[in-house]
């Protein structure tokens, strides 16, 4: 062969070897891109999946809805926590009252009055 072939043949493989690289490259960022938004859209999925759930469990905490009541009074919830597994909490006593907007309410913790935070 002659040598100008050579090297002919030896800058065509290495611009191939540059255009194969650069293909990689963009697929496999593409690749990383899509795995990220499968993970963080499935977190949203999840977080809507539980929104039902949280609502009746707002609903049954407020007296808006009967929570299932035994013999000795106490009040049953089935919820799921975060790993999708059932909890089931049972509430002795329970009061449920509405806030003025004029109002702020207050809890005592370690003999002093603290302002009540709402959840979020």
């Amino acid at each position: 062969m002659p040598p100008w072939f050579e090297t002919t043949l030896a800058i065509f493989a290495a611009i191939a070897a540059v255009f194969f690289f650069a293909k990689y490259r963009e697929t496999s960022a593409a690749l990383h891109e899509s795995e990220r938004m499968k993970h963080k859209l499935s977190k949203d999925l999840d977080r809507y999946r539980d929104v039902p759930q949280l609502r009746a469990l707002r609903d049954g905490l407020i007296g808006e809805r009967n929570l299932p009541v035994d013999d000795e009074g106490r009040e049953h919830i089935l919820i799921r926590d975060s790993a999708r597994k059932a909890v089931h909490i049972t509430l002795e006593k329970r009061k449920a009252e509405a806030v003025a907007e004029d109002r702020s309410p207050e809890y005592v913790a370690g003999g002093e009055a603290r302002p009540l935070q709402e959840l979020e």
